[in-house]
């Protein structure tokens, strides 16, 4: 994988075949994110702790799945964040990790939460949190504990209206996974549809982590006394939730192109929300195979051109409308190198390179027909 500088910006599209290196980028960049804000909202020396005996590696290797292969003597990452930069380079080194000037009095917590392609799994296998063993903590057992955390508040007195056509809503009804349709019919998940089950958990949980921008963390009393004391009056930054960080695998899975539209419309709504509420940049990084997820994202981006250049339009919701400059793509090809896919003078993400089917598909049409009615 090879690049030159990427700028994190609040929606990112990531696009490419498959093997590309969509997920592997996502993983590393989720790792740095989680790193930063380990540093940021530690009392102890986590930079310490992260820059000896391979502790970064390992942990990456281990939390995200990923083994020896995806490293090579040529691997190099370089993390530019908020208030730290990361280093690394080679197969099983050391990271170089340093606090910027500004570390002190700038640094803040953060909710973040990568949302895998098997999340079907938390409704395809009954008592998953039960059943599922792993040696270490990865992204699935985390994935699972996190799902457990984020549908608490959505109970059979506050569903939550799910992003999918067939006017369901979610219910955990006693830590029941519960699907409830508009005439009031209940499907437990495990009974559902692929499209229900993969949709589920990503929009309730990208609801639920872009809420808690503005609510208190969940520190121990020794921590906010440590944080209370250290911060000289900055102590709330790391004491509520200043953003929302969001990692997303094909958020498309399994949806009809309908619905693939009202769940792009409602993650960039949840986005929208932490960015209005959080003091610091949230973000929202996707990978998608969908041309149907590009041109959602496209028609987002010029509705909020046509705003911007103070034109009235009534054509997409305010509450889905984010700057233009906040929405960037990129598409990796089969060696790894990222090309900004955004056109300058339109500008749109380009899915040429996405949808290289229809262009196939208009060509053989015309040729048979150039045989069947020669």
């Amino acid at each position: 994988m090879d690049s030159t500088k990427i700028e994190l910006t609040p929606l990112m599209v990531l696009i490419g075949r498959q093997s590309a290196g969509k997920s592997t980028f996502m993983k590393a960049l989720c790792f740095c994110r989680w790193i930063e804000k380990k540093i940021m909202v530690s009392t102890d020396d986590m930079v310490n702790q992260y820059t000896h005996y391979n502790r970064f590696v390992k942990e990456l290797k281990q939390f995200h799945r990923l083994n020896d292969e995806y490293f090579t003597e040529n691997t190099e990452l370089m993390y530019d964040g908020d208030n730290i930069t990361i280093e690394y380079k080679g197969v099983n080194g050391n990271a170089k990790i340093v606090r910027k000037k500004s570390f002190d009095e700038n640094r803040y917590n953060t909710k973040l939460s990568y949302i895998p392609a098997e999340r079907n799994l938390i409704s395809a296998i009954q008592n998953v949190d039960k059943t599922y063993k792993a040696t270490e903590r990865d992204v699935l057992f985390n994935f699972i504990y996190e799902w457990d955390e984020s549908k608490s508040p959505y109970t059979s007195e506050h569903p939550f209206r799910l992003a999918a056509t067939g006017g369901f809503s979610y219910m955990n009804k006693s830590g029941l996974d519960v699907l409830v349709r508009e005439n009031g019919t209940e499907t437990p998940a495990f009974y559902a549809s692929s499209g229900m089950q993969s949709v589920m958990p990503m929009d309730v949980m990208a609801n639920y982590i872009t809420e808690r921008v503005g609510q208190n963390a969940p520190l121990s009393m020794h921590e906010r006394n440590e944080i209370n004391k250290a911060d000289n009056g900055h102590s709330y930054r790391r004491l509520e939730y200043q953003s929302a960080q969001l990692f997303i695998e094909e958020p498309e899975q399994n949806l009809y192109p309908e619905s693939q539209k009202l769940v792009v419309m409602s993650l960039v709504r949840s986005l929208k929300k932490a960015m209005v509420t959080g003091l610091e940049q949230s973000m929202t990084v996707v990978t998608t195979h969908s041309p149907y997820v590009m041109s959602v994202v496209n028609v987002l981006l010029s509705a909020a051109i046509v705003e911007e250049k103070g034109l009235e339009q009534n054509v997409v919701s305010k509450d889905c409308i984010l700057p233009s400059k906040s929405i960037t793509g990129y598409y990796i090809n089969d060696g790894g190198v990222f090309q900004n896919i955004m056109d300058s003078e339109i500008p749109m993400l380009s899915g040429n390179d996405l949808d290289g089917v229809s262009e196939w598909v208009d060509e053989s049409i015309s040729k048979l027909n150039e045989i069947l009615f020669a």
